[in-house]
């Protein structure tokens, strides 16, 4: 089945990025009623609070995003490492002051070179999309790396990624899985994904389906992250091994994730739709698969931005489905040749670990090539 890699680092609630949120939660419960006075004295990290307030309503402030840009620029300006990084966030995202991506490229720069491992991290994903600097895989790897060094898990997912994609990088995914390991084991759902997905394809890491079905299960506990919910049901209707087929629980699972997708954007993918319908022909319910499938291609014929090799490829394996479907046959994956050997990850603990144990991982929402959507940025 194809995939498209998908991630997410950073969201935006009521206009304005959790990680600019996230902030204020971190630092911005220190000072009390002369904040605003040290800030008007010239205190840069008053000043860099005072404007957290501002942007975001906490601490009983009056929301004025043009006010707390303000105030975090007075910080910045003042080279305060954590007042650069969410200028530079403003600045991307238009908020609070007009959209510069180059202002906020320039920002990130230098948050990053104080070390940052937020800002090195943002400078990354800008550096791989050019905005506000040109395109440049190999400074958005270098840029990752640094932030991963420093333990920051959406560092670490997008390292490894870049490293099974060959990024900027030399391709390697025996190291990717260590990086996505890494993630995995402080709950970044997007690398627990993508560690599962290694395990699945023997990519970097030995064939291990029970360690695959783990962390999908690890990465579907995370709320946001409905794509999860879409590779576990797909694993557990389609596996090459029959002694991890759960028809019944693919089917509610897929259930799950078309009804959330539909609720939160509003649509249905074919991705979805196709893992619906192998689910319900796992169960035994033939009958509706076939509606499921006929469902899924029409999907496909009106997904415009698939490139037409790939909606080819796509519109040949749904309609196999489809006949497998009217024949009363479930779909089971074939295993792959892995693209690379590795060796075992000897701190993989995941088959211990509290398999209810939830997460707080990225929400992927921005597509790039590679595996079905929902299993990696």
């Amino acid at each position: 089945m194809h995939w498209r890699l998908l991630i997410a680092i950073v969201m935006v609630l009521g206009g304005l990025s959790l990680e600019v949120k996230a902030q204020f939660g971190q630092f911005g419960d220190v000072a009390g009623d002369n904040l605003k006075a040290e800030a008007e004295d010239g205190d840069a990290e008053a000043q860099f609070q005072y404007g957290l307030r501002l942007l975001t309503g906490q601490g009983g402030e009056k929301v004025s995003k043009a006010q707390g840009a303000a105030w975090i620029q007075k910080a910045a300006k003042q080279d305060h490492d954590k007042a650069m990084h969410i200028l530079g966030i403003l600045y991307e995202e238009g908020e609070g002051l007009g959209q510069d991506f180059k202002k906020a490229a320039e920002w990130q720069l230098r948050a990053s070179e104080k070390g940052l491992a937020e800002a090195q991290m943002r400078l990354a994903l800008l550096y791989d999309q050019g905005k506000g600097v040109e395109k440049d895989e190999a400074a958005a790897a270098e840029w990752a790396m640094q932030a991963a060094t420093q333990g920051h898990p959406p560092a670490q997912a997008l390292y490894g990624l870049k490293l099974v994609r060959g990024d900027g990088v030399p391709k390697n995914s025996a190291k990717a899985a260590i990086w996505f390991l890494r993630a995995a084991q402080q709950e970044n759902g997007f690398a627990q994904r993508q560690l599962a997905y290694l395990y699945y394809t023997g990519n970097g890491v030995p064939v291990d389906y029970a360690r695959c079905e783990a962390w999908y299960r690890r990465a579907a506990a995370n709320e946001e992250d409905v794509w999860a919910l879409n590779d576990l049901a797909w694993f557990l209707a389609t596996c090459p091994e029959d002694k991890y087929h759960k028809g019944d629980e693919a089917v509610t699972i897929a259930k799950a994730a078309v009804k959330t997708l539909q609720a939160n954007e509003g649509e249905q993918r074919h991705e979805m739709v196709d893992t619906m319908a192998a689910a319900l022909a796992r169960s035994g319910k033939f009958g509706e698969a076939v509606v499921w499938q006929k469902r899924c291609l029409s999907l496909l014929k009106e997904d415009a931005a698939l490139p037409p090799e790939e909606r080819t490829k796509l519109q040949k394996e749904f309609e196999e489905r489809l006949k497998l479907y009217s024949e009363r046959k479930p779909y089971i994956d074939k295993p792959a040749p892995p693209e690379s050997k590795g060796e075992p990850l000897p701190s993989d603990d995941v088959l211990n670990a509290n398999p209810s144990k939830r997460g707080n991982g990225p929400s992927p929402t921005a597509p790039v090539p590679g595996k079905k959507k929902g299993s990696v940025i």
